[in-house]
């Protein structure tokens, strides 16, 4: 996700955050996390499949996945015999590269995987993503902020439209700070936990 050094200091200047290397790292990571999360939410919350159908899918991806990675992982190492079959004389090796992807997309798997599962568990919680996001950026500044409770209105309200603009412009933030307010503390009163904002490991505080 690209996101310009120029909006990520606007984030921090309307959250009164103080504009540091560190802040623009822990804001880049966190809102790249958040990103994966939000997207991955909304794919769920809106997909036509049941928890079943959709777990049953990205299983069989993430299996396949693995298996892919791992058999040529193998052959990498070892004589290269599959990796010199499958190459193209004309476009060169492309096999590291693919597993390399592929590993990747696996770990993505298994973060949707997580999403899925926690979601089936919680099927009574009707959540939808934009409160997902809402409670995550709550928690991305936070932890900024060093501040367990960093209130509801003001900063965080500017913060969180900052952020929203960043991930996703169909992100309805509450423009009035009161709506703000009530719509985020009724999420937070919800809730049972923290939402991690660690690069891959995105869980909703659920």
């Amino acid at each position: 996700m690209g996101l310009p050094k120029g909006r990520l200091k606007a984030a921090l200047v309307a959250g009164k955050i103080p504009v540091t290397d560190e802040a623009f790292k822990t804001l880049f990571v966190g809102l790249s996390a958040i990103g994966e999360g939000y997207h991955m939410e909304k794919a769920i919350h809106e997909s036509g499949k049941t928890d079943v159908e959709l777990k049953k899918d990205l299983s069989s991806l993430y299996t396949a996945c693995r298996t892919f990675v791992d058999i040529l992982s193998a052959d990498m190492t070892g004589l290269w015999q599959i990796e010199a079959i499958l190459s193209d004389l004309w476009r060169g090796n492309q096999v590291p590269r693919l597993v390399e992807e592929l590993r990747a997309l696996s770990l993505r798997i298994e973060t949707a995987l997580t999403i899925a599962e926690q979601n089936g568990a919680q099927k009574r919680r009707q959540q939808n993503p934009e409160t997902w996001f809402l409670l995550a950026v709550h928690d991305l500044f936070s932890k900024m902020t060093n501040n367990t409770e960093p209130g509801i209105a003001g900063p965080l309200h500017r913060f969180t439209k900052h952020c929203a603009e960043l991930i996703d412009a169909g992100i309805a933030v509450p423009e009035r700070e009161n709506s703000f307010q009530k719509r985020l503390n009724a999420a937070l009163a919800r809730r049972t936990g923290k939402i991690n904002v660690a690069p891959w490991l995105v869980f909703p505080g659920k």
